[in-house]
């Protein structure tokens, strides 16, 4: 069986879902080709969640530094 695509998108991270999602909008038959799963290196193993471990290390360091000032949480 043989499947024609107007458009063939290698990766899926945000560039790739936002054409995708335009291209298929507009009518187009969009193939996507990726072989870890949706979202891409930034959201998935990247930036999101090193963002998400930074921030509740400062959370820490936060609370850590108020102590010497008197406030205890």
């Amino acid at each position: 069986m043989t499947t024609k695509y107007d458009l063939a998108i290698v990766g899926t991270g945000t560039a790739a879902s936002v054409t995708a999602n335009r291209c298929r909008a507009a009518g187009w038959r969009v193939a996507v080709l990726d072989y870890l799963p949706f979202g891409g290196t930034c959201a998935l193993r990247g930036c999101d969640p090193k963002k998400v471990l930074v921030g509740a290390a400062q959370a820490i360091d936060h609370v850590a530094r108020m102590h010497d000032k008197g406030i205890h949480v």
